[in-house]
């Protein structure tokens, strides 16, 4: 059976061939480990000193744990989304890359 035509305004996929997948950087998906790491500590820090100028009495060892939290949760998020971009990049699914056109 033969294939039909692509409808008008759409590209055959000989237009558009799929890129060539390329292998995860490691060295990208570290940086932005670290940059989470390191904004998680800095929102931790600021938090630590909102709540250090309130009336509400915290353990500090609670707001140390705070802080690695938010600083373990930012290296996290990070991780995330540096490994979820670079495996949208290196889709190679004709269907993924097609762009859609916004109906007005």
């Amino acid at each position: 059976m033969s294939q039909s035509p692509p409808p008008p305004g759409q590209p055959e996929a000989e237009d558009h061939p799929p890129p060539a997948p390329r292998p995860m950087n490691g060295r990208k998906v570290l940086l932005a480990v670290l940059a989470g790491l390191v904004i998680g500590w800095l929102i931790g820090i600021f938090m630590e000193s909102i709540v250090a100028n309130t009336p509400n009495d915290i353990d500090p060892d609670e707001l140390h744990w705070l802080r690695r939290l938010l600083a373990a949760a930012g290296a996290f998020s990070g991780l995330a989304i540096e490994a979820i971009r670079q495996l949208q990049a290196a889709a190679t699914d004709p269907a993924y890359r097609r762009r859609r056109r916004l109906r007005r």
